[in-house]
């Protein structure tokens, strides 16, 4: 918790009873506060990473840039404190002759830099070959600020192959002679482990499957300047697009938010055919995408209260909760709100849960609010182990509790 500081620099702030030098001023003068949006402005400690001295918060962060102004120019005032030597450019694109690359790696903007070309208080615990040039600006942040220096051994780009990087062998599954990346798809790709945290991370194996042609590489496709995305839905390649942020006949029967981004082949297929089309309606209880973002409707409970409860965000005007995901794509006005002007963006992507199989039934994930207790709650089964009351939105997403019942005999998927 951040600690209001009191005594003379409370009483200074208060009263403003104080005389500056013209010199003094002049420099106050020339600098750009910005404004007062930071959630600790006006408490009395300089939140603006910018800055440095005894009158700063015992933490910053970026998003505090340019959003702590009252309290910071009254204590350059007072001379509690000066400027940093290192300054904050977001618009850097290179350093020390190092391209930064983009925030396209998989943990972008979470305030730590996870590109293993560079070193310092301000890394990840776990930088990996993946992430070269996929973390801009969170290490762009830590270097100007002096938090990170380049690496002594910068590591070298990993051999390509047809254009593809195969990562490395530190992923979970590695060596097992199955290939668990879940950029990846065909025969030779584990049943059970494609989680995002294998990205990158099963070089040898997927290598091996892609050069027998059992496995081929998903790009990512953008159509008409929709990103559709990858396959990971459980419905993927079942002919019917199960993409919310479309309809049309090439729909399928209950498009899901877990189907948002994760039913490429199906949707583009539909997209081409003329089959769907996106829900752009801004009336009431219509959805909306934007720049390829689902926004989806206004049926959340918290809907337009001035906050975004959709944890698909982050941001200035995020609910103080983070948001949940009971949210996600039903904070429509609040979180397009907050993305129009500037103070929303995408958060990091939320790992994919592994989807499980037995017998050719797909359990799916353990979303449930009720997984994990022992109980079957995905009404698709019947039997001993079958929770009392069953609720349409725990199909598939009890995954785990399901299948151990499923194959102990006490449970069986219902005609």
């Amino acid at each position: 918790m951040r600690s209001l500081r009191t005594g003379l620099i409370g009483a200074v702030i208060a009263t403003g009873l104080v005389a500056f030098p013209a010199s003094a001023q002049t420099a106050v003068d020339d600098i750009d506060f910005g404004d007062d949006a930071s959630t600790w402005s006006n408490d009395g400690e300089c939140d603006d990473p910018r800055f440095q001295g005894e009158g700063m918060a015992a933490s910053t962060n970026r998003e505090d840039l340019l959003h702590d102004a009252t309290d910071c120019r009254t204590l350059l005032q007072a001379g509690k404190i000066t400027l940093s030597a290192s300054q904050y450019d977001p618009t850097l694109t290179t350093f020390e002759g190092i391209e930064l690359g983009n925030d396209d790696g998989r943990y972008p903007n979470d305030g730590v830099c996870d590109d293993p070309r560079f070193e310092g208080t301000g890394m990840s615990p776990s930088p990996d070959h993946p992430e070269i040039g996929g973390d801009k600006s969170d290490c762009s942040y830590g270097l100007q600020l002096g938090e990170l220096t380049v690496a002594d051994d910068v590591p070298p780009p990993l051999e390509l192959v047809d254009g593809i990087d195969f990562g490395n062998d530190k992923g979970s599954y590695a060596g097992d002679g199955e290939c668990d990346d879940p950029r990846f798809a065909g025969n030779g790709m584990a049943s059970i482990s494609l989680e995002v945290s294998n990205m990158g991370g099963d070089r040898t194996d997927c290598l091996a499957a892609y050069q027998t042609g059992e496995v081929r590489f998903i790009e990512r496709s953008v159509i008409d300047g929709i990103d559709f995305g990858d396959n990971r839905n459980i419905y993927a390649s079942d002919d019917a697009c199960d993409d919310p942020r479309f309809d049309g006949a090439g729909m399928g029967a209950k498009p899901g938010l877990d189907g948002l981004k994760h039913d490429a082949a199906d949707c583009m297929a539909a997209w081409r055919s003329n089959t769907i089309s996106p829900r752009l309606s801004l009336d009431a209880g219509g959805y909306v995408i934007k720049d390829g973002i689902f926004f989806g409707e206004d049926s959340g409970t918290f809907a337009n209260d001035g906050e975004c409860d959709d944890p698909t965000f982050t941001g200035r005007t995020m609910a103080a909760s983070g948001g949940s995901l009971e949210y996600a794509g039903r904070d429509q006005t609040d979180c397009l709100s907050g993305y129009n002007n500037g103070d929303l963006k995408l958060a990091p992507p939320v790992p994919v849960l592994r989807i499980m199989e037995a017998d050719g039934i797909k359990f799916g994930d353990d979303n449930s609010a009720f997984a994990n207790d022992g109980e079957c709650d995905d009404p698709r089964f019947e039997g001993l182990g079958m929770a009392t009351s069953l609720i349409d939105s725990d199909r598939l997403h009890d995954a785990s509790d399901c299948l151990a019942l499923y194959e102990s005999g006490d449970i069986r998927l219902r005609e």
